[in-house]
């Protein structure tokens, strides 16, 4: 699997095709054993990496360091074996894994990324505005660093998921440019969305999902929305979100259960996914967390991030 031919050889073996099918329903699967993904754990039976062109990573199940053997989209690789590579041609590329200890199966949506070296002097890659990165990272922190590609989107993978419950057209920049489009996504803040949805629903909050109101924001329209200039938005790491469920309307749920819908059902989420924050649910994925209120443009919502510290407006 080290070129791009076997990539797709391997993939119409298996007979895989790219999964369209829009979220509808919250979607409890968890695997017994869970992925290790560059050392990242991923308890999901369906998940996504980004990746350069060319780019090494690994991918196998926990227990495969006591003896298990993975198959890898057709090819066997016992453990400890080399990583894997990625193909050198942008794209996504379904990536099917068997634990064949264990008989689990998963699925990773490998996105190759577009390099950010193709974005021109005018800030634009492939006619979509993408505007320019500060030259020095805040604080000198590495999550501030200009990243060095983009997810590209088009009309046939914007329904691809990067998680059970969530695709990755969700997370575009809101900015009324057609397609390609490019975002950036970190997987820790899928990771999050997700804890943050399932525990909901343990608790009795049934709800299918969550709106993602502003996921990714590309400088230029960051910026174009007067908002400041280090938004973990622009770096792929948040989402502003809200419950819409009953009824879907396209504002917040009246979650506090008073009959209204305004800034008190945003400080409700807040609150829950604070007390989770509290509980040490998120670990080095703890962030920001904001709450915001009604206005023109838009009912309550709640950003949430994975800034890296815990940070409270």
């Amino acid at each position: 699997m080290r070129n791009l031919q076997r990539w797709l050889f391997a993939a119409v073996m298996l007979g895989l095709s790219l999964n369209t099918s829009p979220a509808y329903s919250w979607n409890a699967e968890r695997l017994a054993t869970p992925l290790v993904i560059d050392e990242m754990i991923v308890p999901y039976p369906e998940f996504a990496v980004y990746v350069m062109p060319g780019q090494a990573f690994s991918v196998h199940f926990k227990d495969a360091q006591q003896g298990g053997q993975l198959t890898f989209a057709g090819a066997d690789m016992a453990v400890g074996s080399a990583p894997l590579t990625a193909p050198k041609t942008p794209g996504v590329y379904p990536l099917a894994i068997t634990n064949t200890r264990g008989g689990e199966s998963a699925r990773i949506n490998v996105f190759v990324l577009t390099p950010a070296t193709a974005v021109n002097k005018q800030g634009e890659l492939n006619g979509y505005r993408i505007g320019s990165y500060p030259a020095k990272p805040l604080h000198n922190n590495a999550i501030y660093l200009p990243p060095k590609g983009f997810v590209e989107v088009t009309e046939a993978n914007m329904q691809v998921r990067v998680s059970p419950n969530f695709t990755l057209g969700q997370f575009v920049s809101k900015q009324a440019q057609g397609f390609p489009k490019y975002v950036l996504l970190r997987p820790q803040l899928l990771l999050k969305l997700e804890n943050i949805l399932a525990e909901l629903n343990r608790q009795g909050h049934a709800t299918d999902g969550f709106v993602i109101m502003s996921g990714y924001r590309t400088p230029w329209y960051n910026k174009a929305i007067g908002n400041v200039p280090y938004s973990r938005h622009v770096w792929g790491g948040a989402s502003d979100i809200f419950i819409d469920d009953n009824p879907k309307d396209g504002l917040m749920d009246d979650l506090n259960g008073d009959g209204k819908i305004n800034r008190a059902d945003a400080q409700w989420l807040a609150a829950f996914i604070d007390t989770m924050s509290r509980g040490g649910a998120f670990g080095p994925r703890i962030g920001g967390l904001g709450v915001y209120g009604s206005n023109s443009a838009h009912g309550p919502f709640v950003h949430v991030d994975v800034r890296g510290n815990r940070v409270r407006w």
